[in-house]
C-alpha cells in the first residue's frame, strides 16, 4: 500500500466521533451510512490500534442501538459482547476507551436486566470519566442511562436527581430532541413511584406534544404507552386502554422493542377491566412476540397475567416472581405484588394472599438498602 492512498487515523477518528453522535441520538439511517464509511476507511487507515479499539466499541454500540430501534432474533449480540471482553482482555484500555467499555457494557447488562452488574459497570464507567475532560453530551447520556438504571431499581431520589440534570444538559442542544423526550418518561415514572400520577401526566403530556414535533412514531408510542401507565395507577382504565392501543398500534408499525411491554400492559388493563377474550388474545399475542424477540421479562410477566387472571395457577405466578427475584427486579416484585395480594384478598385467599404480602415487604427491605449502600 503506497502512503498515497493511506488514510490519516486522525481523520477516521473524527468520522467515528460522528457515528457516536448518530448513536446517541438513534437516528438509525446516519448511523448505518457513518458505519459503512467508516469500515472501508479502517482498512486502509495509518496503524493506530487505539482507533481500532474504537471502531470495535462502536460497533457494539450500534448494535446496542438497533436492537433497542429494531429487535431481531438472530441478532447475536451475546455473542458480540463476548468478542468485545476479549478485545478488552487483550488490549490495554485507558481514558476515553475504558470509559466507553465499561459505559457500553453496563447498558448490555441492563439490556439483560441484570440490574446489580449493570450498575458495577456503570459506577467503574463513571471513575473514567472524572478522570478526563468530555463534552457536556456524553455527561447527558451518562446522566440519562444512570437515571434508568436507577428508576428500574426504584432509587427515585438518584433517578430523578440525574433524570434533570440530563434534561437540562439537552436542553442547550437542539438536535437532542429524542433524549429530551425520554428524560420526560424518567421523570414522570419517577414521580408515579411517588405516587404523584397527576404530576407524570403532566411530564407525559409534555413528552407526547415533543415526540409528535419530532413526527417519531416510538417515541409518540411511548408517549401513549406512559401515559396509559398513569391512568392505569389512578384507576381510570377506559383513558388507560385508550393510550395502550395506541401505544401498541404505533409500536406494531415500527417493530419496536417495547411491543411486549405495550401489549403486556394492554391485556393486564383488560383483565381489571373484566374483558377475558380480549385479555387472553392480548397474553397469546403477547406471549408470541416476546418469544420472537427474546425478551425473557416480559414473557415472564405475560405468564404472570396467566397465572393470576386467565388461567387462575398460582405456581406460573410463584415462577414469575421467582425471575423477578432473580434479576433482582424488586420493583417488580412490589409493584405485582400488591396487584396479586389485593386480587387473592378479594377471593378470601387470605393464606396465598399474605404470602405476596410477604414478597412485597422484603422487596422494599432490598430497595432500602440499595438506597443506604447508594448514599455511601
Amino acid at each position: 500500500m503506497s502512503n498515497e492512498s493511506v488514510i490519516p487515523y486522525d481523520w477516521v477518528a473524527t468520522k467515528m466521533n460522528h457515528w457516536y453522535v448518530a448513536l446517541k441520538n438513534n437516528w438509525v439511517k446516519t448511523a448505518e451510512e457513518m458505519k459503512e464509511q467508516v469500515k472501508k476507511e479502517i482498512e486502509v487507515m495509518e496503524e493506530n490500534q487505539d482507533a481500532v479499539v474504537y471502531y470495535q466499541l462502536l460497533k457494539f454500540r450500534h448494535e446496542l442501538m438497533l436492537d433497542y430501534l429494531c429487535p431481531d432474533g438472530k441478532r447475536d449480540i451475546d455473542k458480540q459482547y463476548e468478542d468485545l471482553k476479549v478485545v478488552r482482555k487483550n488490549e490495554k484500555l485507558i481514558g476515553m476507551l475504558e470509559y466507553y467499555y465499561h459505559f457500553f457494557a453496563g447498558m448490555y447488562h441492563f439490556r439483560e436486566k441484570e440490574l446489580i452488574l449493570a450498575l458495577k459497570y456503570y459506577k467503574d464507567a463513571e471513575i473514567q470519566l472524572n478522570s478526563f475532560d468530555c463534552d457536556e453530551m456524553e455527561k447527558a447520556e451518562f446522566s440519562f442511562k444512570l437515571s434508568e438504571i436507577y428508576y428500574y431499581m426504584k432509587q427515585t431520589y438518584f433517578s430523578m436527581y440525574y433524570a434533570n440534570h440530563a434534561y437540562k444538559l439537552y436542553l442547550k442542544y437542539p438536535t437532542y430532541g429524542q433524549r429530551r423526550v425520554q428524560c420526560q418518561f424518567l421523570i414522570s415514572g419517577n414521580w408515579l413511584d411517588k405516587m404523584y400520577p397527576e404530576k407524570a401526566l403532566h411530564h407525559t403530556g409534555q413528552a407526547l406534544k415533543d415526540a409528535k414535533k419530532l413526527k417519531i412514531d416510538y417515541l409518540i408510542g411511548s408517549s401513549h404507552l406512559n401515559t396509559g401507565i398513569c391512568y392505569n395507577q389512578l384507576e381510570e382504565l377506559d383513558k388507560a386502554d385508550e393510550h395502550f392501543q395506541k401505544a401498541v398500534e404505533l409500536y406494531k408499525k415500527d417493530k419496536h422493542s417495547y411491543l411486549p411491554k405495550a401489549i403486556f400492559n394492554l391485556s393486564h388493563v383488560k383483565a381489571k377491566q373484566e374483558k377475558w377474550i380480549d385479555a387472553e388474545d392480548l397474553y397469546f399475542e403477547g406471549k408470541e412476540m416476546a418469544e420472537k424477540l427474546g425478551d425473557y421479562e416480559f414473557l415472564t410477566k405475560m405468564k404472570m397475567i396467566n397465572g393470576v387472571y386467565l388461567s387462575f395457577d398460582l405456581d406460573l405466578v410463584r415462577e414469575a416472581f421467582e425471575f423477578f427475584e432473580q434479576k433482582s427486579m424488586y420493583a417488580d416484585i412490589e409493584e405485582y405484588g400488591v396487584t396479586v395480594a389485593e386480587f387473592l384478598e378479594r377471593k378470601d385467599m387470605l393464606h396465598d394472599s399474605i404470602e405476596f404480602y410477604r414478597r412485597v415487604v422484603d422487596a422494599r427491605r432490598q430497595i432500602q438498602r440499595r438506597g443506604m449502600i447508594n448514599e455511601d
